[in-house]
């Protein structure tokens, strides 16, 4: 067997991204043992581990690393050549995946995707949404071809497209003391009744330092994964939250919330961007998304 295949390297990859070869078999439609065959006989041609096992499952080495990275590179250039050759010309869907932070949501529909379907019907989309470490994982990992995030922790393994200083916003009920300012304190934030996003999220963590670093308590009411959740908490009166401006503008224009600046630098220096893997030559149909969504997202505008 050719330890490098393309089969047994996108078998690889599910095996590395389902952290188990049973499941990676399930997900495959074959049997656990032809994988595990499959593995062990690429492990004895180089003489070095590819996972680590244990009764959890299988975890990567650092061979095993630069495996999953080489099996990227060989499928996205293999996407890559199908679309410069024209293998999307006969009509069959082109499918762009995208992760996105759930903040992001109704500007990628009403600014990014609504006027893009209509103009290349052509493309198909995958889309999800995670907390800003999952969501750099999957676009470090292949898992996703583009990530929309809020304040990511940028490294050599991710490369920015688009990126626009966006501030996070003190968002108040509308019959609050508060709504009618244009800004306000963060101490004057936190004595009031507060939801905010997990610790999966960026925003929570921006906060948290903040707020450490001006000696106020943190003291959180609700914690949830979803921000419709806490636009529904700041809308109903319960109490404020933290939100960029661009999550929470259909909110604000009918009247049912106010958005506030908040007078503190570190949250005023965030910024949103536009991810892909480092050095991937990109399809046509990903580096047309990516180009659309920067110039027409409210969150890429400064």
């Amino acid at each position: 067997m050719d330890a490098f295949e393309t089969k047994f390297l996108r078998e690889f990859l599910v095996v590395a991204h389902e952290g188990s070869i049973r499941r990676a078999a399930e997900r495959l439609n074959v049997v656990p043992s032809a994988i595990s065959r499959k593995i062990a006989e690429a492990e004895a041609r180089l003489g070095v581990p590819l996972f680590e096992r244990s009764s959890k499952g299988v975890k990567l080495t650092e061979a095993g690393e630069l495996m999953r990275e080489h099996a990227q590179h060989v499928r996205d250039e293999q996407t890559y050549l199908l679309d410069q050759i024209g293998h999307y010309q006969d009509g069959r869907s082109q499918i762009v995946r995208i992760a996105t932070g759930e903040g992001f949501a109704s500007d990628l529909m009403e600014n990014g995707l609504l006027a893009l379907t209509r103009d290349h019907p052509h493309l198909r989309f995958i889309i999800d949404h995670a907390g800003t470490d999952e969501l750099q994982r999957r676009v470090i990992e292949g898992q996703c071809d583009i990530g929309i995030a809020y304040n990511p922790l940028m490294t050599e393994a991710t490369r920015s497209l688009a990126h626009s200083r966006q501030s996070l916003c003190g968002l108040v009920p509308s019959h609050s003391p508060l709504a009618g300012r244009s800004s306000v304190t963060l101490a004057e934030m936190l004595e009031q009744p507060v939801a905010m996003l997990n610790a999966d999220y960026a925003i929570r963590h921006l906060v948290g330092q903040a707020a450490a670093d001006r000696g106020l308590a943190l003291r959180v009411q609700v914690e949830t994964a979803s921000i419709s959740l806490l636009l529904r908490y700041v809308c109903a009166g319960v109490g404020v939250s933290f939100l960029p401006r661009f999550s929470a503008t259909n909110q604000a224009e009918r009247g049912d919330l106010a958005i506030l600046d908040i007078e503190e630098t570190s949250l005023q220096q965030v910024s949103t961007h536009l991810m892909v893997r480092a050095r991937r030559r990109l399809p046509k149909s990903v580096a047309l998304v990516a180009s659309f969504l920067s110039e027409h997202m409210l969150a890429f505008r400064d």
